[in-house]
């Protein structure tokens, strides 16, 4: 062999390494960094995108915390309306607010009677105490609007089921059969 071919092997040999070096480091080294920027590009506008979305939902729960006090207003009234299940399930507060109604209304609140829970037949939490109210008065016109305040003011949930009006001994008798609700869920007691 000539020293001239010799040169020439080494030559090429030496741009083939050197091809194969840059190539490797290309594949090896440069790449994956390329590769990983790209990934860290793109998790950064993913989470700059979830950033967004948190920062309005953020927003969003500000603006209902400024309600937080209509809120409770409205869970001590559906509390009072639906009472939790209990004992008594509140039936003597129940009675109270009826002995106070009559004195304001002029009426005689008697006649108390309540049966035996009853499950309700749309609400797996809800049940129903049917209880029947006989109420006498001198003016018919101060027992119909005990049955109204009944129906629209007073706190607990009532649902008269049916109405029977009379004459009785006082002037007028109303017997009413009535269900009063009950929840089995507990809620948090909170004041309004």
């Amino acid at each position: 062999m000539t020293a001239r071919r010799m040169d020439q092997i080494w030559l090429f040999g030496g741009l083939a390494l050197t091809i194969l070096l840059v190539a490797g480091g290309w594949f090896m080294m440069i790449k994956p960094q390329y590769n990983a920027r790209d990934t860290v590009h793109g998790d950064t506008a993913t989470t700059q995108t979830q950033l967004i979305t948190e920062q309005k939902r953020l927003a969003e729960l500000k603006t209902e915390l400024k309600k937080i006090n209509q809120y409770k207003k409205t869970l001590v009234t559906a509390q009072q309306a639906i009472p939790h299940d209990n004992t008594t399930n509140r039936i003597p507060e129940f009675l109270k607010q009826l002995q106070t109604l009559g004195a304001k209304y002029d009426v005689e609140v008697s006649g108390y009677g309540a049966t035996g829970e009853e499950l309700s037949k749309t609400t797996s939490t809800v049940t129903l105490l049917p209880i029947t109210l006989n109420i006498e008065a001198v003016k018919v016109e101060n027992i119909l609007k005990l049955v109204k305040h009944l129906q629209t003011e007073q706190p607990r949930a009532l649902l008269i089921e049916t109405a029977k009006l009379g004459e009785g001994d006082m002037g007028w008798e109303l017997s009413l059969t009535l269900k009063a609700f009950i929840t089995s869920t507990e809620t948090a007691t909170v004041k309004s």
